[in-house]
């Protein structure tokens, strides 16, 4: 066996093998350069090089010293300048949460071209670094560099991010300069997805009519968007329509069923929401945890809790997400008894409550006006020592304001020195709504004082 299928054999085993192992990338890199000595395998060594840098990087438990290792052995055998390298460098940097090192690696580059620049756009976006991702596109002209299919989608859903109606829009004026709309439904679907989160759903609409090619992703951004602009009814009409067409690359996914639900939901369409509750059955799409809450939460808006519960009852492995989302229906409901019963229930199951399920019985509480109960239950959770949270306090908070029991909400904020932003703000609407005004506003400059933004409501 030659030297070059030798290698070939080892590479695909070390690629696999050497995460996180230095002894095994020392070997590796032991054979590279023995491999690099030999001058008939020198024109085959980039190319070999370059499959096992890109299967090493793309393997899953790479950490972050292995990729510096990586990296520098990548700079020592001269392949930094290459393209392909280079993009994986970048990515693997941006999913250690280290865009600033993905930047590094593209100005060392002497040669960038829109492959690349889309590596470093998507560094920063992925990060929600929309600002950068933004800034970023804009010096790519200036750089004889012209936006693709690819850059559009994520600077336009950036653009969605910032609220950037007016940018976005010149994006818009671009792209169509650029001819990028015909027959990439990526493209014009991000364009729907902006519009409809700036509001400007009837724009959102246009550009959804002017795609030729309608996807999943560009029927779900429309069905999606007239829901968030409180247009339910036009929502469910793109369902039916969508439902019609009935393409493979027509069929919902599970974020445009979560569209559906809710705007059922929201129009109280309990029918709709049973036949597409079936669909989703057939589908066997109600397996997600998104369309599962969003199922609880359709029949909980639909004041349908028999449904629920029977929906509730179908899901086979029920987690803490499955858990939460039945115990948040009862207590939207005003069902605090049975929202207790099942809080008792969940952990008999062995499933151990996190903030978001005690923070859900809590707002139950709140809204049935139960004021032993609620207190006893904060006493019931202290005793049985349940990791408290944030979401927790900020809850227990919102239900004492509620009940007017100022002085245990003090007790929660001041002694317990829980002073994140929300509970600021829930004293301040506290102090208020009881009629203590300067108690009030005092707080309320502290607030300014401290730096801590108050929300519309304080």
């Amino acid at each position: 066996m030659d030297l070059i299928s030798s290698f070939n054999i080892f590479a695909s085993g070390s690629a696999t093998l050497s995460f996180g192992n230095p002894m095994l990338v020392l070997k590796s890199s032991k054979f590279y350069k023995r491999l690099y000595s030999c001058s008939s395998a020198v024109d085959s060594e980039a190319s070999y090089l370059t499959k096992h840098i890109d299967s090493f990087l793309s393997n899953s438990v790479l950490d972050s010293r292995t990729l510096l290792s990586t990296h520098a052995y990548i700079i020592t055998t001269g392949h930094a300048h290459n393209r392909f390298i280079a993009s994986k460098l970048i990515a693997s940097y941006a999913s250690f949460k280290q865009p600033h090192s993905s930047t590094k690696v593209f100005d060392s580059l002497s040669f960038k071209d829109p492959f690349l620049w889309n590596s470093i756009i998507k560094a920063y976006f992925s990060n929600g670094n929309y600002v950068q991702a933004v800034e970023l596109f804009s010096k790519m002209p200036f750089f004889g560099n012209l936006p693709n299919q690819f850059t559009i989608p994520m600077v336009v859903s950036a653009c969605a991010e910032l609220g950037l109606l007016c940018f976005g829009m010149n994006v818009h004026a671009f792209a169509s300069k650029l001819n990028l709309f015909c027959g990439n439904s990526a493209v014009g679907a991000s364009f729907v997805y902006m519009y409809s989160k700036c509001g400007v759903v009837d724009d959102a609409s246009l550009v959804f009519d002017e795609i030729a090619m309608k996807d999943v992703v560009a029927w779900t951004a429309i069905v999606i968007g007239y829901v968030q602009n409180g247009e339910s009814d036009s929502s469910l009409q793109c369902l039916r329509e969508m439902h019609r067409v009935g393409g493979y690359d027509e069929r919902p996914n599970f974020r445009t069923l979560e569209g559906g639900f809710q705007a059922c939901g929201n129009l109280s369409a309990l029918t709709d929401g049973r036949c597409l509750h079936g669909f989703a059955l057939k589908s066997g799409i109600v397996s997600s945890h998104i369309v599962q809450s969003a199922v609880l939460s359709m029949y909980s808006k639909c004041g349908s809790i028999e449904d629920a519960r029977v929906s509730f009852c179908e899901v086979v492995n029920k987690d803490l997400f499955s858990w939460t989302s039945f115990i948040g229906v009862h207590a939207k409901l005003g069902y605090v008894c049975e929202c207790f019963q099942i809080f008792l229930k969940m952990q008999a199951n062995g499933v151990y409550p996190d903030g978001m399920a005690i923070s859900c019985l809590i707002s139950g509480f709140a809204n049935s006006m139960k004021i032993l109960e609620g207190k006893a239950f904060h006493g019931f959770i202290l005793r049985r020592n349940f990791d408290v949270d944030r979401i927790v306090y900020s809850s227990l908070m919102a239900m004492y304001c509620k009940f007017g029991l100022l002085d245990l909400a003090e007790n929660i904020f001041f002694v317990g020195h829980n002073q994140e932003k929300d509970c600021w703000n829930l004293m301040v609407v506290g102090y208020e709504k009881a009629g203590l005004e300067m108690n009030c506003i005092k707080l309320f400059r502290e607030m300014r004082h401290e730096g801590i933004e108050a929300d519309l409501t304080a």
